[in-house]
């Protein structure tokens, strides 16, 4: 879904939900009062524009999510979420009258970052926020959302921030107690991306332990030393001497598979799986070029590289390029009427829809740079998935 449609819902939302404050406060002559002096059909009109604002797939959920919160938009970010949270966050939402963050700092931008598919009804996305204020100065905030479909609609059943990351190096003492503590570490090389690499981390009364993305629910003696765990912090007074001390409001026990990380282009309409050390990756466009017998370039179209996030100027990684056709091109193309590049082959198809056929170049990993037995691991699993 683009900006512009993302804005013009949320305007309407916007005049709809100020209608609402006007005329909900007397009874309407056709209609018993209901809670908070509604009517029935008050009511009953509130709730289809709601389901009118539900999205039908996980990646639009989780962009309208984001405008909700960059826009204030408490009334929009309500119809998002799940019933469960729903009754989580209707009374914070209706003490703010539905108007959340504040005036400064303010979001000036956002993007989605990451995706991950879990399984066939539940998708967990990182959003990423940036903040400006009067002084122009900018800094960034990274939001995790869990989406899950229900029924026809997909709708945010968690919102979470991930301040701590790393693996258990001091299970806590005891069973039973009130309170206990954790303490975890980033051994990894190239450092933990998502907040501290080192914490104390407080299990409480209200503290929840997942299984992996999932929604069920561990206890604090299932946890592990040496596993790998992801923190959300409360926002309760910290101890700030390193490493921090922090009482945790989510701690999710992660294994490798839990989730796959997915590469979405929802413009050609291609998804692409990619391991977890993938994540972070970035994207680099390029354009190939057809030629004709005559060496005249005839056609042209996108190749679209996802680049490890360990690339460096210094260090160039191996890249996955992925070479953009439409149906008319790549027949043209095999029947010889124009080529690309010296290689004796042309490119190798990864999968197609409706209207584009992707493809890997030829001679892709000719120089052989570091990572490309990684690349050709992950190409051999069939990892494009085209959309339609």
């Amino acid at each position: 879904m683009k900006n512009g449609k993302l804005l013009f819902i949320n305007l309407i939302l916007c005049i709809f939900f100020l209608f609402s404050l006007t005329t909900a406060a007397a009874p309407g002559k056709d209609g018993v009062p209901v809670e908070n002096g509604e009517t029935e059909p008050e009511k009953m009109r509130v709730n289809l524009l709601e389901k009118a604002l539900k999205p039908h797939d996980p990646l639009t959920t989780a962009k309208a999510w984001a405008e909700a919160v960059k826009t204030r938009n408490g009334a929009w970010q309500y119809a998002l979420l799940s019933p469960e949270l729903q009754k989580e966050y209707y009374d914070s939402l209706k003490e703010m009258n539905w108007i959340t963050g504040v005036s400064s700092p303010w979001i000036d931008k956002y993007k989605v970052t990451e995706r991950y598919r879990i399984d066939e009804e539940l998708y967990r996305f990182a959003v990423e926020f940036t903040y400006t204020d009067s002084t122009k100065s900018n800094f960034t905030t990274k939001e995790y959302i869990t989406v899950r479909k229900y029924e026809d609609a997909w709708l945010v059943t968690m919102i979470e921030k991930i301040e701590a990351e790393g693996e258990i190096t001091k299970l806590p003492s005891g069973t039973g107690e009130k309170e206990r503590k954790i303490s975890i570490e980033d051994k990894r090389a190239n450092g933990a991306n998502k907040g501290y690499d080192k914490a104390n981390v407080i299990i409480g009364n209200e503290t929840k332990i997942y299984k992996g993305y999932t929604d069920q629910e561990h206890t604090a003696d299932d946890l592990q030393e040496g596993e790998r765990v992801e923190v959300a912090f409360t926002d309760d007074p910290r101890l700030m001497i390193y490493p921090v001390t922090a009482r945790a409001k989510t701690i999710r026990r992660i294994k490798p598979g839990d989730a796959a990380l997915v590469y979405e282009n929802r413009q050609y309409k291609f998804a692409l799986s990619l391991p977890e050390t993938w994540q972070g990756y970035r994207l680099v466009t390029e354009e190939w070029e057809g030629l004709d017998p005559n060496g005249k370039t005839v056609e042209t179209g996108p190749v679209i590289k996802i680049r490890h996030p360990e690339w460096t100027d210094d260090n160039p990684r191996q890249d996955i390029p992925i070479m953009v056709f439409t149906l008319a091109q790549w027949e043209k193309m095999q029947q010889e009427k124009f080529h690309i590049g010296a290689a004796p082959v042309g490119p190798k198809e990864l999968g197609r829809n409706d209207k584009y056929v992707f493809a890997l170049p030829a001679r892709y990993n000719f120089a052989f740079p570091t990572g490309y037995e990684e690349v050709e691991e992950i190409l051999e699993n069939d990892p494009l998935e085209p959309l339609f």
